[in-house]
């Protein structure tokens, strides 16, 4: 039941954030996917869909403070220079590839082997991003 509540929660709290922290819809977004606020609205036993705009508003600002994962630059542009580049070789834009990442855990993925993977080429990094995404598809059946 809260899966068809979802999108409308979403695109509310994505209104308030880009009014609130004057940045376009697309990258609000962006900010509200990236963060483990996100997985919590579809919690059955947390039921944060039942909450209001203004109080999703809070939790998202909270998720975002409690987020100290020291990511270091580098790790971020090679995470990003996968996104982009992926996102072009399957004809996608970016923030479809973003949506996918995320979904299927590439960034941890990503930032994890981040010493090994970066030091390939760029198609070896996509064929192996390709596979991890293959790996986890077959994983969700």
């Amino acid at each position: 039941m809260s899966a068809s509540i979802i999108p409308l929660k979403i695109s509310q709290l994505a209104l308030l954030v880009s009014q609130r922290k004057r940045i376009p819809v697309n990258v609000a977004l962006g900010y509200i996917y990236d963060t483990p606020f996100y997985a919590k609205l579809y919690d059955e036993d947390a039921k944060w869909w039942y909450l209001d705009t203004e109080s999703l508003y809070k939790l998202l600002e909270q998720s975002w403070g409690a987020d100290s994962s020291g990511v270091s630059n580098n790790v971020v542009v090679f995470w990003t220079f996968c996104m982009e580049n992926y996102a072009r070789k399957h004809n996608m834009t970016s923030l479809e590839a973003y949506a996918l990442f995320r979904h299927y855990h590439v960034d941890d993925y990503l930032v994890n082997g981040f010493d090994m993977l970066h030091t390939q080429g760029k198609d070896a990094i996509i064929q192996d991003i390709e596979t991890f995404i293959k790996n986890r598809k077959n994983q969700e059946k």
